[in-house]
This record gives structure tokens, C-alpha cells and sequence, in this order.
């Protein structure tokens, strides 16, 4: 079966849903599968502390470049990058919060952030992602 984007992007937000509740979060599910909710697929509430986090899932079939423009991350939210893979593979999550990416701009977006036209071209190459692979801790800091 083909998968199609919109399916890519439902099934990153199930898989950031699953993760999450696996490590056991409550997870509160957003307009799962839309692009009407701004910033905010999905939240992660730690059951110890009560804290809830907001979270922006961006999902690709395989690697390639996440689209994203700097201007609309959020800073108090954490962003998940998952890279869904083929049906027999697992995902690869990428976990970092929006002020940690802001703060090296240059950095992740390159050639491709804020100057970059056009606007819908702007975003962030699976490679620079790397060290936050599965830092699920990020999301209980403050």
C-alpha cells in the first residue's frame, strides 16, 4: 500500500502518542492528523509532577529535510522530528524543545531558515537532528 503524506503525519503522531504514554505519560491528543491546531499536536502530562508540556510532531517517511520555519517554533514547546520508516522498521524520534533550536538557528536551518524563499521550502535536514535522538527527557525540563 502507498503511503500517502497525510498518512506519514497521522502516523508520527500516533507513534509520539504511543512513545509517550510507554513512558509513561498521560498523553492528550490534539486535531490529531490536521493542520488547523498552531503548534500543539499533542500534550504530555507527567503524572508525578502534574506538568504538562505541549508538543509539535513533524513526521517523514525517510530521511530527507523536515519542513519547519523558524518563525513559527514555538519556544516553550517541545518538538518531536520521527522519521516512520518502512512498515518493518522502527521510527526514529528525534526529541528537542523549540527555544534549544532557536538558540543555534544558524546552525540546524542553515541555507534554509528565516532568509530562505520560498517560505515553504524553509526546514531542517534529518542529519542535524542527531544528538536528540530519543532524548525523551527533555520534555520534564523546564
Amino acid at each position: 500500500m502507498k503511503t500517502k503524506y497525510k498518512n506519514s503525519g497521522f502516523a508520527g503522531e500516533m507513534l509520539v502518542a504511543a512513545e509517550l504514554s510507554r513512558l509513561g505519560y498521560e498523553v492528550l491528543l490534539g486535531n490529531v492528523g490536521t493542520t488547523k491546531t498552531i503548534g500543539v499536536d499533542l500534550a504530555a502530562v507527567n503524572p508525578d509532577s502534574g506538568k504538562t508540556t505541549s508538543i509539535s510532531v513533524k513526521s517523514l517517511k525517510k530521511k530527507n529535510s523536515f519542513p519547519i520555519d523558524p518563525d513559527k517554533v514555538r519556544k516553550d514547546s517541545v518538538y518531536v522530528f520521527v522519521i516512520t520508516n518502512h512498515a518493518n522498521e522502527l521510527p526514529d524520534f528525534f526529541v528537542v524543545r523549540g527555544a534549544t533550536l532557536l538558540s543555534i538557528e544558524q546552525e540546524v536551518w542553515g541555507k534554509w531558515g528565516r532568509s530562505y524563499s520560498p517560505i515553504h521550502g524553509r526546514g531542517i535536514y534529518s542529519n542535524k537532528l542527531e544528538q536528540w535522538r530519543n532524548n525523551w527527557t527533555t520534555i520534564d525540563e523546564n
